[in-house]
């Protein structure tokens, strides 16, 4: 038995230890992990840097870095309505779901969706000049990616007038 508990407060104080240890800073109380300084440092020294490796000074500039969108959270959720929250999220989702299907838009699909639109353009107006496929491509992509998304989520929508 004694062994057993002995067994079990060195679980306990290991596993405390490793919270502890995952834990990078706070800001008002809330954590910030190593995890999240890692991925802060990640995009700003472009995989160059990681937590364990930086020194203290610098691990104060990573958590005076993360620490605005911390409190922005608590002063979003105490300050914006249900309805604004929703739109937010829908909003964040609608970018994430548009950047992933933009990756995915071949240059050939928007060639042809250039064409198209130039086509339509020089129709319109012949004397306007039409900028070039790789001046315009991206946001091609970007218009390519938002009407799938768009068409996805509508494909399957059940939608009655009353």
């Amino acid at each position: 038995m004694k062994r057993t508990l002995t067994t079990l407060g060195l679980a306990l104080a290991l596993t405390t230890m490793t919270v502890y240890a995952e834990t990078a800073g706070t800001v008002n109380g809330m954590e910030i992990s190593i995890e999240e300084a890692n991925k802060a440092l990640n995009v700003i020294s472009r995989g160059q840097a990681t937590w364990d490796k930086i020194s203290q000074q610098q691990k104060e500039q990573v958590l005076k870095m993360i620490a605005p969108s911390k409190l922005a959270v608590v002063k979003a959720e105490k300050e914006l309505t249900a309805e604004e929250k929703n739109v937010a999220l829908s909003n964040l989702w609608m970018q994430k779901k548009i950047s992933e299907t933009g990756a995915a838009i071949s240059d050939e699909d928007a060639k042809k969706a250039y064409e198209k639109m130039k086509k339509a353009a020089e129709k319109a107006n012949p004397k306007k000049e039409f900028p070039s496929f790789d001046a315009v491509k991206k946001n091609i992509k970007m218009k390519l990616a938002q009407e799938k998304v768009v068409g996805d989520l509508m494909k399957d929508a059940k939608i009655k007038l009353k």
